[in-house]
């Protein structure tokens, strides 16, 4: 859909700041892949005194996080959402059985008929420890969790040349090797979850149907565009015409 924005915190931070060795590594280096990841937190009291402001107090407790998109949304069992929204990743071996025999896979198999493969899930460890091809090779794995992980020594890929589909379409440089903002996330993590990493046999065109921006970001920082008009721009959906970038057929669904 279109005419959406998101609100984004753009920072822009040398790679030898990343890294355990302050160094730019290269991409075949141990040293040159990093997990990331960020938290949401509030005051433990909010008082509401409508019509009167409310009224914040006590300690700032975690009640979000985010490494990998779509982990919490999709993976993680309605039960245990709270739980991993408030824990820490170096504790996700409680929630190793998400990540590595997701129930998504077998929705996908249950409405598609798709086969998918046998849990658990070792295709998916690239994802949740630090494995090739995102790590390079004889990188420690470390424990399974909700990082998003970075090969810091990957060049970015030459506008022109990127794929939408990030690393299962050819473009090193692109989720989940990092995120940058044109990569189709939902797309990627749809085959992904359904078996991609495993092998052709698995290499199923699940999507969304919404396959670009609206609107092209910028090839300098901050990238991001401008906002759409809150009061004057109509939601397209992706069936309408114009949803590819203000113009032009409607969004195919590939």
């Amino acid at each position: 859909m279109s005419g959406y924005a998101v609100n984004s915190i753009a920072i822009e931070v040398p790679v030898a700041l990343l890294t355990s060795t302050g160094n730019v590594e290269p991409a075949t280096s141990t040293a040159a892949t990093i997990g990331v990841w960020a938290t949401t937190s509030r005051p433990r009291t909010t008082l509401r005194r409508t019509p009167l402001a409310a009224v914040s107090s006590g300690a700032y407790s975690q009640i979000q996080r985010l490494g990998n998109p779509l982990i919490n949304e999709l993976l993680i069992g309605t039960g245990s959402k709270d739980r991993f929204s408030m824990d820490v990743p170096k504790n996700d071996a409680q929630f190793a059985s998400f990540f590595l025999n997701p129930t998504l896979a077998r929705v996908l198999n249950a409405i598609y008929g798709v086969a998918v493969p046998t849990p658990p899930r070792a295709d998916l460890l690239p994802l949740v420890t630090y494995a090739p091809p995102i790590a390079a090779p004889g990188t420690p794995p470390g424990p399974v969790a909700d990082l998003l992980r970075l090969n810091t020594g990957v060049a970015p890929t030459a506008p022109g040349s990127t794929s939408r589909l990030g690393l299962i379409g050819g473009d090193a440089a692109g989720y989940p090797n990092g995120r940058r903002l044109f990569d189709d996330v939902v797309d990627i993590s749809l085959r992904a979850v359904a078996g991609i990493f495993a092998g052709p046999t698995y290499a199923y065109p699940l999507g969304d149907g919404v396959n670009v921006n609206d609107v092209p970001f910028r090839t300098a920082f901050p990238y991001l565009a401008d906002s759409p008009s809150g009061r004057q721009r109509r939601h397209l959906d992706p069936g309408e015409a114009g949803c590819a970038q203000g113009g032009g057929p409607a969004c195919a669904f590939n």
